[in-house]
């Protein structure tokens, strides 16, 4: 017997398993029709057989693909009004095209599908009248790509080359374009089975978006461009199929999700996506301003959404478009209000107002990051006369009813957040002006608030010896446990596992103190609160002299400078 033929009984015997199943659509259920668990369950099992898949195999497999397509569309040509005179050439059709999926274990047999001159078939099937046909071919290059077929143990550059070969030469066959058609002719709002169908072809190709991005970032690039996949997703992350209500849907998530995931790993993508993208994805954040999402679905479409507009925002573009949209404006509206998008709001913040660096993006040259921090001044001055400040240091001091209290726990980053805002809002207005006074007035004492400065004050310093703590905690366990032979990579396991801890937020209360400690009355007061935790001001010196040398230098492991403690705070602050 050959592995065809063990397949024909598998396929039934599948087939029969599966219809047993009673867990629903599959949409709504595992994304999988009851025939399509059984293929799986056989797929799953398919080593068990006693024949070896091999370039003859494939042949057949082939073959009985090429006689499927060829009768099918005889029967579609010659009974084009009689759907029950091609309906069984279609089922050969679909089961010949699934049986290709016994290529994901052993991809290195793709190349035979070239060879054979299938990958022309394979790519005209997406454009099949029949919609669950091109689903098929989706699902198989889906199979195909999925990291368990490359990497299944521990990865092969041999497999994973043979993958992204494979997706390539489709790619040379305008896979992506009629991929591309095809996810716009699909309609997700149906109630019928062929609703359900469409649905569960849209989040196959966004699966198959998703696994291309782990194979090789410039084929996400390249499906990206060929689909005009931004123009759908800026639509899609937008618009609910769930009938008469503003609920978040399954592929409505999947598509906030993808556009996070292009958005991060892709310097050339964020480029292109244009002013309307940021546009599209703020007023997706402002749905969220009165309310907190009850449902999870709809919780990470808020969190993806928020991922996806920081990184716009860390772009010189982007932040243009940001200001242009208003965003600061809505920033400072969703702080307002005790949800949880007035913590998640203050990443955006926080990208907003960071020029990018070559350590933070990895994409903006010395020209540009001069441009990226005019951008970034003006978007301080606007969060500044936008009354900002008043939301951002009553989340610094955890302000709120008890519904904010258990937020602050649930997103106990916001700390981390809002300091980081704060050291670029003083960084970012120049000293003297009025902006940076408005800043600085809520760290010194004035007539028409003599204490409450004391209390920010005091959380900065508790932050800053907090996170010392963690700091030196992480620094121990490493040099306790590292060897002592190999001194360049225990200094940067120690700088990586300090970093992990909470240097960056640490080095960030130290900036944030630098500018406060200007004022002598402040000074005094800094340095009886931290003399309290066996801290002074000199540590403040020394870590933010690492800071800088890091900044600066090429390498991850800059030393702090010798003189760090012999530099003041005034010369310190020139130097950030």
């Amino acid at each position: 017997r050959t592995r065809v033929e063990d397949a024909d009984d598998a396929v039934d015997a599948a087939e029969e398993y599966a219809s047993s199943d009673n867990e629903g659509g599959r949409f709504f259920s595992d994304g999988l029709t009851a025939k399509e668990k059984g293929v799986m369950d056989w797929v799953d099992h398919a080593d068990e057989l006693d024949a070896t898949l091999d370039p003859a195999s494939v042949q057949r497999l082939v073959v009985r693909l090429e006689r499927a397509v060829s009768k099918n569309t005889t029967d579609r040509v010659s009974h084009p009004d009689a759907p029950e005179k091609f309906v069984e050439s279609e089922a050969e059709l679909d089961e010949a095209i699934q049986r290709l999926q016994l290529l994901a274990n052993d991809v290195q047999l793709l190349k035979v599908l070239d060879d054979l001159g299938a990958l022309p078939t394979l790519v005209g099937l997406v454009a099949h009248e029949n919609a669950d046909i091109a689903l098929d071919v989706i699902q198989l290059t889906v199979e195909m790509t999925a990291e368990d077929a490359w990497n299944s143990e521990g990865e092969s550059p041999e497999e994973r080359a043979a993958v992204i070969t494979f997706i390539s030469d489709m790619a040379q066959n305008e896979f992506f374009v009629v991929l591309g058609q095809n996810l716009r002719r699909l309609n997700e709002g149906g109630e019928s089975s062929e609703g359900e169908a469409d649905r569960q072809g849209v989040f196959q190709t966004l699966a198959l978006i998703e696994n291309l991005v782990s194979l090789d970032v410039s084929l996400a690039e390249q499906a990206v461009d060929g689909m005009k996949l931004l123009d759908w997703l800026q639509h899609r992350v937008a618009k609910s199929f769930v009938q008469n209500t503003t609920q978040v849907d399954s592929n409505q998530q999947y598509a906030a999700e993808i556009t996070s995931i292009l958005l991060q790993a892709s310097s050339k993508l964020r480029e292109q996506a244009g002013s309307t993208f940021i546009d599209t994805l703020l007023q997706c954040l402002a749905k969220y301003r009165k309310h907190t999402p009850d449902e999870d679905i709809a919780l990470e479409h808020l969190e993806n959404i928020v991922e996806s507009i920081c990184m716009l925002v860390a772009t010189a573009r982007g932040k243009q478009a940001f200001l242009e949209a208003e965003g600061v404006e809505l920033l400072v509206l969703l702080q307002k209000q005790p949800q949880v998008a007035r913590l998640l709001s203050l990443k955006i913040l926080d990208y907003a107002l960071t020029p990018p660096s070559p350590n933070r993006t990895g994409e903006t040259s010395n020209a540009e990051t001069a441009n990226v921090d005019t951008e970034s001044r003006a978007i301080a001055k606007r969060y500044i006369d936008a009354l900002g400040l008043k939301y951002l240091f009553s989340t610094l001091m955890h302000h709120g009813k008890s519904n904010m209290k258990k937020l602050y726990k649930a997103y106990s980053e916001s700390d981390e957040r809002a300091v980081n805002c704060i050291a670029w809002l003083l960084r970012l207005t120049e000293t003297g002006t009025p902006l940076h006074w408005r800043v600085m007035a809520k760290f010194v004492p004035s007539p028409a608030d003599p204490s409450s400065w004391k209390s920010h004050v005091d959380r900065i310093v508790e932050l800053n010896t907090a996170y010392s703590e963690r700091v030196k905690e992480a620094e121990d366990q490493v040099q306790s446990d590292s060897d002592l032979e190999d001194e360049e990579g225990s200094a940067e396991e120690r700088y990586l596992s300090r970093m992990d801890a909470g240097l960056f937020t640490l080095q960030m209360t130290d900036a944030v103190i630098a500018f406060v400690a200007e004022e002598e009355q402040v000074k005094e007061h800094i340095e009886q609160r931290l003399k309290r935790k066996g801290r002074s001001l000199a540590d403040v010196c020394l870590e933010l002299a690492e800071y800088i040398a890091t900044k600066r230098s090429d390498t991850l492991t800059a030393p702090a400078t010798t003189t760090g403690n012999a530099k003041d705070l005034s010369t310190l602050l020139l130097e950030l």
